[in-house]
């Protein structure tokens, strides 16, 4: 099983760990259920409602990810992958409307505090709960890592949240057993894990808005473009290079200034060396060469690097 697993993630990290998370993210909802049952805690039920969003936000990021992976067409040139843009922007909706339920219910908590009740076995449950929580955060990561995915990223942004969520429960279930704080930590926790989830739907917003307004790669990224573009011996200038992501794709294209006096046939092998370097480095790429004589830089285009 384990081999098998390991196949599959190699093949495609993106909808493996997706499909892996999806599965445990399910058992993780029965077991906070079952908390939140034995034990009436606002806290328990905050992990709970974070679960719950998490199989929709999963389930949305698995059908993203299969949809970005469809090939290009006569309607979408550039393919699909910006639908994970779309996707991660949904999730963070779905996280900042969990986390105004969870204020409004803490609230009521505060006024009409509800006694907490079988603490020990409610904090094996959410001990668990940590355990898996660690797990589905080791697989995001690594998915994330390895595909480039911004849904997958999206997803591992609030399960590494998750962790501190489910941690942070444990020790309030703990304080109450112990009767070191006031019935107030509970609700006042379930408050924080608005918090946290408030957060994560900012940063997975900051990171759509990236994709779908095709923001530029990252400065160090550019960089390391240009300094491979440059390397070549035949290349006189460089101008207008402009990058963005689509999905797990990055989109790369510039002008290169060769010499006037080189035939076409020449001139097409030198951009042909140079995208073969490129996609060595940035192997998941569409990438875009335009070829001017040199000294000509007098296009719309225009950007001197």
């Amino acid at each position: 099983m384990k081999k098998y697993i390991a196949s599959k993630f190699t093949e495609n990290p993106a909808k493996t760990s997706s499909t892996i998370t999806v599965i445990l993210v399910l058992l993780l909802v029965v077991i906070k259920s079952i908390a939140v049952y034995i034990s009436g805690s606002a806290a328990v039920l905050s992990a709970l409602i974070d679960s719950l969003s998490d199989i929709g936000l999963s389930l949305m990021t698995l059908i993203s990810v299969q949809w970005a992976m469809k090939p290009a067409d006569d309607d979408h040139r550039h393919g699909h992958g910006k639908v994970e843009g779309i996707a991660a922007l949904i999730q963070a909706v779905m996280l900042a409307g969990g986390g105004m339920f969870l204020v409004m219910e803490a609230i009521g908590r505060f006024v009409h505090p509800v006694e907490m009740t079988d603490h020990v076995l409610t904090m094996l449950f959410m001990g668990a709960s940590v355990i898996l929580s660690m797990a589905i955060a080791k697989v995001q990561k690594a998915g994330a890592h390895h595909s480039e995915s911004l849904a997958v990223e999206a997803d591992s942004l609030h399960y590494s949240a998750d962790v501190l969520i489910n941690g942070s429960v444990l020790l309030v279930v703990f304080a109450d057993y112990t009767g070191l704080f006031g019935h107030w930590l509970d609700p006042l926790s379930a408050i924080g894990v608005a918090g946290i989830m408030a957060r994560t739907a900012y940063q997975i917003v900051l990171n759509a808005f990236g994709m779908l307004l095709d923001q530029e790669l990252p400065t160090e990224i550019r960089d390391q473009i240009i300094a491979k573009i440059r390397s070549h011996p035949s290349v006189l200038g460089l101008h207008d290079l402009r990058t963005s992501k689509s999905g797990t794709k990055n989109l790369i294209s510039f002008d290169i200034e060769l010499s006037a006096e080189l035939s076409l046939c020449a001139a097409h092998d030198i951009s042909r060396e140079i995208e073969t370097s490129l996609l060595l480095d940035f192997p998941n790429s569409e990438i875009m060469i335009h070829i001017d004589p040199a000294g000509d830089i007098l296009d719309s285009r225009h950007q001197n690097l």
